[in-house]
């Protein structure tokens, strides 16, 4: 950048501006005469000057006079620190005269130098240099004094360049800025000494040389031959952290203005702080703050050399110290160099800030910047510590005299956005206790929209990042000597080298340096970030990406050499490395799984990880990681993944491919899923096991069909999914027949975790079948379901958030097909489902609450969806039995028998007691699904009505001949059943044939609405004919006169055995007839009587006489008297028999109703009430499922305005194939007209009438189809229903805009997907939904 302008270093080091005539005199007599001419001179400075001498303020009236008055100054602001007063009165005399410049100067400063005060100031600053010149053997308290005096030139050396910096000419800001670099040389350049002059005031000095430095550069910007000097000195100031520190400060307030400059005021701002923000010039222009950020950025050259010890100590003032120190042999043995790795960390600190600055990455700051700093670099200080003797006495600034502003971090600047809180750290593992200066992934980083490509940041920033994350790995081939790399030190001075360290050699390893791995893990983390900023049609050079594979392949590194820090810095900052279509990055993958093994097989880590990020942070970003390459071995299958460090000639290993990556990623989801005890982690890894499982089982299935058809005779039998390269087919199907028979037996089905214990399921290592077992979905199901089931009961049962995200991967596994089905695991499942609920259910009262409910609800329906999508297990009698009683626990609180040898308690006699309501309604929706559902769903008229699609006009429109009149009710009766049951019956039978009683029946309940044909019959349909030998006339038996022989018999009351038993006296007791009336005198009542008897009697027969006369004259059979069968009848009050029968019509329910509370069972309704039709379709409108809708929004880049989005759909042109086939993958289409269940909208939905919809659809739409107006897409189960809507400009009578019908190139467009409540949304409103970018 400098390479033709000369430097002004030497000319600035042996100036003699400095030096006094006085100097060639013995030092006895320039002391006496500069003592005596200062003394003089400073009774009549303003700061001493009373109205008794004022005439004496102005003695030097010639330019003679006051250049030899300045000779004598010079000569005393060099006089030792023992004659503190009189080089106190040459300071205090030239703060003074530099005011010459200022509005109204001081009163002592002489009117020579009012004249011309830039040529007098410009040989001041070369006297007051030194002032700053180390005297040594001197103690402390007079440095102590000199530095109060350097402070006080500093002050107003800064005074000066701020009050009178219109007034300074060219030279006079030159020599400005040659003094301050000539005395920070001074002081900064040697090796750091304790408690010497450069130890005092080295931080003060820097500040005001780079604050002043930027005034210039808005005033009289400083020519290239300074810039070069000032890079060059810098170079030799580079052990002390306070040139960082500043160096950090000048550019992040550079930064904060460039930004603003060119991205403008909307873009994220970097801000600094009140005090910081005032050291930049108003009046600097853009070309003046680029120049100046770009020049001040490389001013310290690559910060990467502050890791290298050799580089920083081969100084010629290092070289000087080690000649003529005693104690000192090599230059970089010395104690200053011990803080390099604490430095060289803040230098890549500030680089990373920057670089999150300009891709508008938000960063929360803290406080404390020191606090911050020292908690960061403490571990690299104390290694440092530990590997280096301690040679020299050299220290660094105490903390108590350093200023609070030398090096902000963080603390004087932030983001507008935070990217990542700052935690408290905590030895547990709970996220809860994280310190204040933790990382976090809580939040992810925002990108700005309009954020730099990164090859332009690469070209900035990557050179000194690459080499950072580099640092320490060596080139193999190259001599043993250690011939290190050439740096680069910007992308000017270095992009034609950027190559070389790819094309060298392909042989790298790492050589460990543990000191400086705190700044190498700053440099992995921002280069993870910038590949990570890449947009969605960018490109990055294939040198940039070939780099950064190189730096992740070895912060990978898992193996002695590994670095703790760059690893955890890397996963920490790559979660979406493998989401963004990186050209190449597979060759990443099996790295990152061996670092991800490291990460999460064991929760106590064995090496230290990054201090600022806690492990369970660490942990969630390789977990995400984890779960951006689950679906790869089955996308790219056998694609090679190449070494990218694997030399030609090196053909021992196997080739890796993809797919056989796959049983290892398997295993770690599975142990880190034993083993995380973090809640937000688990739910990651139990949504990664849903997904792995489906998508095994998603692609047996189309391997399966693709197989079936190239040969439908083939064996179905299935087989590994990583079979062995050269595995013969006899063994292939051996091993295939083993895994099959492990994964069906029962020990196998549970595999990994088949125990009750949490993490003590790894103890037990896997055998060969069970790993084996994973290569199939069907084994893969059952080891997911076994260790989720086990893990739910043994450790997260108690865990709300845990437990649910775990029934909702059980519920997903209900969802999965396989053929054969795993029936022993599946009836296992629903087994541990029960027992969940059992135990939650029994836990003391203490322990229900809204959340322990809030689990059994969700359990309940987990148990449901496993009824409905496996019905066949309902078929075992001990499943049907446990989830039986399950339900009824939930129903009522209590089971009726708790163990098998208890006698069961009836219903009546228990107490209904649930958990909750919330409970009790979840158990009877259970007992629901099983007795209408399931083995029924989807009925015949599929899933989009679970109940019937026929009412009151469907069922009269089916009687023949029949027409519905406008008051359809009035031919249904309509009952009230147990105050839950609207019953309408039509006493008509469907077929006009029936003779027998008959009815159709509509059942409104919360079940839903079902339509009931009955009859009363005595045999079943299946009989021939039954009818017609039921109506045909049986006849009677042929009639016969003879009715046998007539015997004559005397009927007694007693039998005659009686009459010989002798008579006692007893019997004699009750008198005779004849004795009654004989002692009454009855005897004429008696013979009356005895007279009306004999008449009947004669009566009778004669009667019996003429009878039979008359029968044998008349012929037989009599006609007049002969039985006939009764007729058949045609009319019944079925609507009275069907109530009677099922109990519901009783003479207790016809009697007057009590003064209960409850009312009668049956109660009938009005059928002649104008507004029960209207009632009832309000009814039937009531879903009986949950329904959701989708709004599906197809959006360009860069597309803001609501009509530009909506018209994307109107034309197939406008969108990319992808998004149709997306689109009709969420469900089937269908006529928001002719549909039963939900469409999008009330008005629409749930209807029973179809209407004509001559019109044919519209072709060639982006989706347009969809919009609701004529179609939805549509999905649904047995308890939810969705509508996806498309919303397009007719739908919203906006006008289409005119959009180019030329198809973009793929990977330019962004899908979003956005949920909303069961109801039509404005545009404007649904822009603000939830926005899921996939």
């Amino acid at each position: 950048m400098y390479a033709e302008w000369a430097s002004l270093q030497t000319a600035i080091q042996t100036d003699p501006g400095n030096t006094s005539v006085l100097n060639i005199f013995p030092q006895t007599v320039g002391k006496d005469v500069a003592c005596a001419v200062v003394k003089s001179m400073s009774q009549a400075l303003s700061i001493g000057v009373n109205s008794n001498n004022a005439d004496n303020t102005n003695r030097l009236m010639s330019e003679k006079d006051v250049k030899w008055t300045m000779e004598v100054i010079c000569y005393g602001l060099s006089l030792p620190l023992e004659e503190h007063e009189a080089l106190r009165d040459c300071v205090n005399i030239y703060c003074e005269w530099l005011t010459a410049l200022n509005p109204q100067p001081k009163s002592s400063v002489p009117a020579v130098l009012l004249q011309e005060p830039n040529d007098y100031i410009q040989l001041m600053f070369k006297h007051l240099y030194n002032v700053f010149i180390p005297r040594p053997k001197s103690g402390i308290d007079l440095v102590k004094r000199q530095a109060l005096l350097c402070h006080r030139v500093l002050r107003h050396v800064q005074l000066l360049a701020t009050e009178s910096m219109r007034n300074l000419s060219r030279g006079s800001w030159e020599a400005m800025l040659k003094f301050l670099l000539a005395i920070t040389d001074t002081l900064m350049a040697p090796p750091k000494e304790k408690d010497d002059i450069g130890d005092q005031i080295g931080e003060r000095v820097i500040n005001v040389l780079f604050e002043l430095w930027l005034l210039s550069c808005a005033h009289c910007f400083p020519i290239p031959s300074l810039w070069k000097t000032f890079r060059a000195m810098s170079l030799n100031w580079r052990h002390h952290d306070a040139l960082v520190s500043q160096w950090h400060r000048i550019n992040t307030i550079l930064t904060s203005q460039l930004l603003k400059d060119r991205f403008g005021t909307d873009y994220p701002e970097l801000q600094v702080s009140d005090e910081d923000g005032a050291i930049l010039p108003t009046s600097m222009t853009q070309d003046q703050v680029i120049q100046s950020w770009f020049r001040f950025l490389h001013i310290i050259s690559n910060p990467v050399d502050l890791s290298n010890i050799q580089i920083i100590s081969q100084t010629p003032k290092f070289l000087h110290m080690a000649l003529t120190s005693e104690v000192v042999i090599d230059p970089a043995q010395h104690n200053c160099l011990r803080s390099l790795p604490q430095i060289f960390f803040k230098a890549m600190k500030s680089v990373s800030i920057l670089v999150d600055a300009f891709l508008g990455v938000s960063q929360n700051t803290v406080k404390d910047d020191m606090s911050f700093l020292s908690s960061m670099a403490s571990s690299t200080s104390m290694s440092v510590r530990s590997s280096m003797p301690s040679i020299n006495s050299g220290g660094s600034t105490p903390p108590e005299r350093r200023k609070a502003k030398a090096f902000s971090v963080s603390g004087k600047h932030k983001l507008v956005h935070s990217r990542s809180s700052v935690s408290a750290r905590s030895d547990s593992f709970s996220s809860e206790n994280l310190t204040p200066y933790h990382l976090t992934l809580d939040s992810l980083p925002v990108l700005a929209a309009k954020r730099p490509k990164c090859n332009s940041i690469l070209h900035m920033f990557g050179a000194w990042l690459f080499d950072g994350a580099l640092l320490g790995v060596k080139v193999h081939g190259e001599d043993d000597m250690g011939t290190s790399r050439v740096r680069s030190s910007s992308f000017v001075d270095g992009q034609d080298r950027s190559q070389s360290v790819i094309t060298s050699s392909s042989h790298i390893s790492a050589n460990k340096n543990s000191a400086n791995e705190a700044g190498r893990a700053e440099a992995c983390g921002a280069l993870c970030r910038i590949f990570c900023a890449k947009k969605t049609d960018e490109s990055i050079l294939p040198v940039y990406l070939a780099r950064f594979y190189i730096a992740l392949y070895h912060a990978l590194d898992v193996s002695e050499n590994q670095s703790g820090p760059a690893l955890a810095s890397v996963l920490f900052n790559s979660i979406d490395l493998l989401r963004l279509d990186l050209d190449g990055v597979l060759v990443l993958v099996p790295r990152l799984l061996d670092a991800m093994e490291v990460v999460l097989s064991d929760t106590s880590p064995k090496i230290r990880y990054h201090d600022q990020i806690p492990l369970i942070e660490l942990r969630k970003s390789a977990i995400h990681l984890l779960l951006s390459m689950l679906c790869l071995p089955l996308h790219f299958k056998s694609l090679t993944i190449k070494d990218i460090v694997k030399s030609q000639d090196d053909t021992t290993q196997e080739p890796v491919t993809v797919i056989s990556l796959r049983v290892r990623i398997t295993e770690l989801l599975l142990k880190a899923l034993l083993v995380e005890v973090d809640p937000m982690n688990t739910q990651m890894l139990l949504g990664g096991l849903t997904l792995l499982v489906q998508d095994l089982s998603v692609f047996e299935e189309m391997e399966k069909a693709a197989l079936s058809n190239q040969d439908p005779l083939a064996d179905t039998t299935t087989y590994s999914v990583t079979q062995p390269a050269g595995l013969d087919k006899d063994r292939a199907d051996s091993e295939a027949s083993v895994k099959m028979t492990q994964s069906e037996s029962p020990r196998s089905a549970v595999s990994v975790g088949s125990t009750s214990s949490g993490p003590d399921l790894t103890t037990e290592p896997e055998t060969h079948h069970q790993i084996k077992a994973r290569d199939t979905a069907h084994g893969l199901f059952g080891q997911a379901a076994s260790v989720v089931s086990n893990r739910l009961m043994a450790s997260w049962k108690l865990d709300l958030n845990i437990a649910l995200a775990a029934i909702e991967v059980i519920l997903g596994l209900s969802k999965v097909k396989l053929n054969p089905h795993n029936s022993l695991m599946c009836k296992r499942t629903i087994k541990w489902m029960c027992d969940f609920i059992v135990y939650q259910c029994s836990r003391p009262a203490p322990s229900h609450s809204k959340d322990l409910h809030s689990m059994i609800v969700a359990a309940f329906h987990c148990l449901m969806s496993w009824l409905v999508d496996h019905h066949y297990l309902l078929q075992d009698k001990e499943c049907l039995h446990t989830v039986l009683e399950v339900v009824e626990l939930g129903i009522s609180g209590s089971k009726s028998q708790n163990r098998a040898s208890d006698p069961p308690k009836f219903k009546a006699e228990k107490d209904l007691m649930p958990a909750s309501e919330r409970v009790k309604h979840a158990a009877e929706a259970v007992l629901d699904i099983i007795i209408d559902h399931v083995g029924m769903f989807p009925p015949p008229c599929g899933p989009e009505s679970t109940c019937s699609l026929l009412d009151e006009d469907s069922l009269l429109k089916m009687h023949a001949g029949y027409i519905v009149p406008e008051q359809q009710p009035a031919k249904f009766r309509y009952f009230v059943l147990e105050n839950a049951i609207i019953i309408g019956i039509l006493e008509k039978s469907v077929n006009s044939e029936d003779t027998l009683p008959s009815l159709t029946a509509l059942i409104r309940g919360p079940f839903g609405r079902h339509a009931w044909s009955m009859q009363l019959r005595h045999l079943a349909k299946s009989h021939q004919n039954s009818l017609t030998v039921v109506n045909k006339d049986p006849g009677r038996p042929v009639p016969d006169d003879n009715i046998g022989v007539h015997h004559n018999i005397t009927h007694r009351h007693f039998p005659e055995v009686v009459d010989a038993i002798p008579k006692t006296k007893s019997e004699s007791s009750i008198p005779s007839l004849g004795q009654v009336i004989d002692e009454n005198n009855l005897r004429q009542e008696h013979d009356k009587i005895l007279s009306f008897i004999g008449a009947q009697v004669d009566f009778e027969n004669k009667m019996a006489a003429k009878h039979k006369t008359d029968r044998e004259k008349s012929p037989f059979p009599n006609p007049k008297v002969d039985c006939k069968a009764p007729s058949l009848c045609d009319e019944f009050q079925t609507a009275r028999l069907f109530l009677s029968h099922y109990g519901f019509l009783t003479l207790e329910a016809l009697k007057e109703p009590t003064t209960a509370s409850l009312p009668p069972s049956l109660v009938m309704l009005n059928s002649g009430n104008e507004s029960l039709s209207s009632d009832l379709d309000a009814l039937d409108r009531i879903p009986t499922r949950s329904n959701d809708t989708a709004f599906v929004f197809y959006v360009k880049t860069k597309q803001t305005a609501a009509h530009s989005i909506i018209n994307n759909v109107t034309s197939s042109a406008n969108v990319q194939p992808q998004f149709l086939a997306f689109v009709q993958s969420l469900g089937w289409p269908i006529d928001v007209h002719r549909h039963a269940g939900w469409t999008g909208h009330m008005t629409s939905s749930w209807r029973t009438t179809q209407e004509d919809t001559p019109e044919p659809y519209a072709a060639g739409t982006g989706g347009s189809i969809y919009d609701g107006r004529r179609q939805v897409l549509y999905w649904a189960d047995v308890s939810t229903e969705i509508a996806f809507v498309i919303p397009s400009p007719y739908m919203y009578h906006l006008t289409p805009q005119v959009i180019p019908s030329a198809r973009p190139s793929v990977g330019k467009y962004q899908l979003v997907f956005a949920l909303y409540p069961p109801v039509y949304l404005y545009f404007v409103t649904a822009l603000h939904g939830l926005l899921l970018w996939l």
